[in-house]
């Protein structure tokens, strides 16, 4: 016995709709994942503790200095890179000719195993933050230098270029399609250039520029919203 025609009707145009209604959901969590990414980062970034230099021994102090904003801080970093890279898994779901694609899909496999990767190494606040309170000052240092020099670490700590990479390819394919404009990739190389040079003692200098870094991430977000808009 076969079903009536209508009934197979109903059914496959209730499939589309459904799968369309899911579609729609993730591409809007992606895109309040691609701006809420930066923005953690951002609050990351903001509350960092202040640190007088890039010795070893002055970032330990500076973790163990204050533990409610070390703590705060590392938590916002945390949860933005992972948010961030998330939202980077959709961003080649902006691209509909083929301008761009390859590049823009590199970059967003590229960042999301840089940013996953970091969103780990946060936890190194925690640690350092316990043995610059518990311990002497020299020996928590030789302790922190000792776990950053482990024969095993960069291959988990130089993941972080696959990060910066990533966003450049991802902003780079993002202006190739059409999608965004160059002045985009041009702020972010300006952001990483100017990374190199700007004194770690200023904190809120350092972390705004380096936010900046993740603005592809959020224009993507932007992108999402108004071609969302659009469809409907």
């Amino acid at each position: 016995m076969t079903a009536p025609a209508h009934t197979a009707t109903a059914t496959t145009d209730v499939v589309p709709e459904t799968a369309d209604q899911a579609g729609r959901f993730l591409r809007r969590v992606g895109g309040c994942a691609l701006i809420a990414g930066p923005l953690l980062m951002f609050a990351g970034m903001m509350t960092c503790p202040p640190q007088s230099s890039d010795s070893t021994v002055d970032y330990v102090t500076s973790l163990a200095r204050d533990s409610v904003l070390t703590e705060l801080s590392a938590i916002l970093l945390h949860y933005g890179l992972i948010v961030g890279a998330l939202g980077a898994m959709v961003v080649p779901g902006l691209i509909r000719g083929r301008k761009g694609r390859w590049l823009t899909m590199f970059g967003a496999l590229a960042a999301a195993l840089g940013l996953l990767n970091v969103s780990g190494a946060v936890r190194d606040d925690w640690w350092r933050m316990v043995i610059g309170q518990q311990l002497p000052m020299d020996i928590a240092g030789r302790i922190s230098d000792t776990v950053d020099w482990s024969a095993f670490m960069p291959l988990w700590s130089g993941t972080e270029m696959f990060a910066f990479v990533g966003l450049l390819a991802l902003s780079a394919g993002l202006a190739r399609a059409g999608v965004a404009g160059w002045w985009q990739t041009a702020v972010y190389l300006g952001a990483f250039v100017a990374m190199m040079f700007i004194p770690i003692h200023l904190t809120y200098v350092v972390g705004g520029v380096f936010s900046m870094l993740f603005l592809p991430l959020a224009v993507a977000g932007v992108r999402t919203f108004q071609r969302e808009r659009a469809a409907a």
